[in-house]
């Protein structure tokens, strides 16, 4: 896939070291110190210096050919202006980082933003279920303010398997990402996914974990949350 990331601060930077491993990558990024910090570290991501909120810049990154664009700048109004310009280019899907929860509704297809995410740690564990299963893993390892990323695995005799996840009381502050099943591949966390003995849920947890909550509400105690991320990112 071809992909292009506009903002290159800890989270634009991140994405980009992951992801081009797999795919091509261009990231954008204004501040010219900044830019010579990234060529630096990331010599085999193409790292463009300029403003993408200038056409010009979105086009010399031929987002019109790219199959997903990021938008992962610390300004709101710079993700919206990114997005609209690039449904204009024909790009291809917009993910776009709020960084205001009061900015949230903005963020929607009118404004050419197909999916909105206000925490890194979420965006990455959306871009998974877009690409390959094998990105999805190493996409958990993100690190994010008071955010968390935990795998649990269903034994037979939980309580929850045969349940769909509207039906399961999770803590308030436990979503779960994804579904890989025993056997393998990745369902869609929907409420009406229905869940099966060897099911591993991938859950984000913003702020403290409560495991003896989260296992409770699975029905089991066989088993518990190992995390894959902490704390600590822009």
């Amino acid at each position: 896939m071809r992909i292009v990331i506009v903002g290159g601060g800890k989270t634009g930077a991140y994405l980009a070291e992951r992801l081009h491993r797999e795919h091509a990558v261009v990231l954008i990024e204004q501040r010219r110190e900044r830019v010579d910090v990234l060529r630096s570290a990331l010599p085999e991501v193409d790292t463009i210096h300029g403003d993408a909120c200038e056409p010009e810049v979105l086009e010399s990154a031929d987002v019109g050919h790219s199959d997903m664009v990021v938008a992962v700048t610390g300004d709101d109004e710079d993700n919206l202006v990114v997005a609209m310009l690039t449904k204009v280019l024909e790009g291809g899907t917009v993910y776009a980082r709020v960084n205001h929860p009061l900015n949230e509704w903005l963020f929607d297809k009118e404004w050419g933003v197909d999916v909105a995410v206000s925490s890194p740690a979420m965006l990455y564990g959306l871009i998974g279920r877009d690409l390959v299963f094998g990105d999805v893993v190493p996409l958990l390892d993100l690190q994010a303010d008071d955010v968390q990323v935990d795998e649990v695995r269903l034994p037979e005799d939980a309580e929850a398997v045969g349940k769909t996840l509207a039906d399961i009381a999770l803590p308030a502050n436990v979503t779960v990402m994804a579904v890989i099943a025993g056997g393998g591949g990745v369902r869609a966390a929907r409420g009406e996914t229905r869940l099966e003995a060897g099911d591993q849920l991938l859950i984000l947890v913003q702020g403290a974990m409560d495991s003896a909550a989260v296992l409770e509400a699975l029905g089991t105690g066989k088993t518990t949350p190992e995390a894959r991320s902490g704390s600590g990112a822009d």
